[in-house]
């Protein structure tokens, strides 16, 4: 198998959650506003807001498990 078939292949909890918010954001930003970068803007403030809870929980909550 190629590299770039292992890549696109080997999904992890964390991968999903990404794309998931990925998505969620890009929907909420189209859905709110009317222009491409206020879009494009309000898509990656969504982005970081949305995986705020996602970072703090792997930071805190499995890096301690593995101490």
């Amino acid at each position: 198998m190629s590299t770039p078939q292992s890549a696109l292949l080997d999904w992890n909890l964390s991968r999903v959650t990404r794309v998931a918010v990925s998505v969620v954001a890009v929907f909420l930003a189209f859905r709110l506003t009317d222009e491409f970068l206020p879009g494009l803007g309000m898509a990656i403030i969504l982005a970081i807001v949305i995986d705020i809870p996602w970072w703090l929980h792997t930071r805190y909550v499995v890096q301690s498990k593995g101490e």
